[in-house]
């Protein structure tokens, strides 16, 4: 396979020259007039100041406009009860975050529903770890499908890039707790219960159920994982079991989970764009904010989702230490992931990625000034 083409604009003028990137990619003649554009963005979670501004939002945005398409941004919530559970939470924190259709100059839209279910999904001819993928509903129904990535590190992914972006991010709460955990089935600890039974309505398998009046019983065996029971639950008593995720299990779930969301849009109906900028050892999902690893790369763009992770993270390796943060401290050169995080190997990803005919890994790099 030839190598396939990265477009990098540099950091000091990335808002100016985001233009420039969408003319030089030629993505405007590929939207087509009133195409519905799902610009699939973190919104940050609250407390964290180190997602992507809300300018560079906003100019995607007004780019897609230009082209004669219908943009709206969009996420999903969480498995997790921080500020993005449900799309009430989510639309506030987005908010108070900079984005909001006035703001953004378009819908700012939860697109897997009020508490993160719907969606449709997609059977898999070949897959790593799951044979089907939930997509949120919203992102489904859509034409045309851009990634814009905050690239950073994560702790079970070894990156957040474009892939990661896309099939964490564009799921539902069942998907994404199969492409956790291969038990796929929830934990209960009945002490935080409030006996609201919640649960019991809404598990279609039984699993949850009424022992008496004071009491709720929970049956893995029939449980089925459709995290339905999460997602209802008011008390955090029925919670991701996150001390059985292990990092290639969740590399192989996001692999599986980007090839059911893209399957849905052509080759030339998705691109992704990496902004490399403040890049912390952590992903957006954390409430607090930590120094970037390395000084501001810039923005790169692609058709091909692998290639353009592939280039980040190799830009990502030759950076400077940022005095101070994670990288500096644990003293890291070539490979950042493994430094911070020594559990996670890249290079399993990368040759699952491929071996998944995800994309490329050889690429060309084309600056734009």
């Amino acid at each position: 396979m030839k190598e396939s083409k990265v477009y990098m604009i540099g950091p000091k003028a990335a808002w100016q020259n985001l233009d420039k990137l969408f003319a030089r990619t030629g993505i405007r003649k590929k939207i087509e007039k009133d195409e519905i554009v799902a610009i699939k963005i973190h919104f940050g979670e609250m407390g964290n100041i180190r997602y992507i501004r809300p300018a560079l939002a906003r100019q995607v945005v007004d780019m897609v406009k230009k082209a004669g398409g219908r943009p709206f941004l969009t996420d999903t919530t969480t498995l997790y009860r921080h500020a993005r559970h449900n799309l009430f939470d989510y639309l506030q924190t987005a908010a108070r975050n900079g984005f909001t259709s006035e703001t953004m100059g378009c819908p700012v839209i939860i697109a897997d529903g009020l508490r993160g279910t719907s969606g449709q999904w997609i059977e898999l001819t070949n897959h790593q770890k799951l044979k089907k993928v939930k997509v949120a509903q919203a992102v489904f129904e859509s034409d045309f499908l851009i990634a814009l990535t905050h690239f950073t590190l994560h702790p079970d992914a070894g990156i957040g890039g474009s892939i990661k972006n896309i099939a964490m991010g564009c799921t539902t709460k069942e998907t994404k707790l199969a492409m956790h955990t291969s038990q796929a089935k929830p934990k209960y600890e009945a002490s935080k219960c409030t006996l609201c039974f919640s649960c019991v309505r809404v598990c279609p398998a039984g699993a949850f159920y009424q022992k008496g009046k004071k009491e709720i019983g929970y049956d893995p065996e029939k449980c089925i994982g459709c995290g339905e029971c999460i997602a209802y639950c008011p008390s955090r008593a029925i919670t991701v079991p996150w001390e059985s995720v292990f990092s290639l299990d969740v590399q192989k779930g996001i692999i599986d989970g980007f090839c059911g969301v893209i399957s849905r849009f052509s080759s030339e109906k998705r691109f992704f764009i990496n902004i490399c900028l403040d890049i912390t050892h952590h992903c957006d999902c954390m409430k607090e904010s930590h120094l970037p690893i390395v000084p501001d790369l810039g923005i790169l763009a692609s058709y091909d989702a692998l290639a353009c992770d592939k280039a980040s993270f190799d830009l990502l390796n030759k950076g400077t230490n940022y005095p101070g943060s994670e990288s500096d401290r644990k003293g890291a050169k070539k490979d950042k992931v493994k430094t911070i995080y020594p559990r996670v190997n890249m290079d399993k990803f990368w040759k699952l990625c491929k071996n998944s005919g995800l994309g490329n890994l050889e690429y060309s790099l084309e600056i734009i000034n």
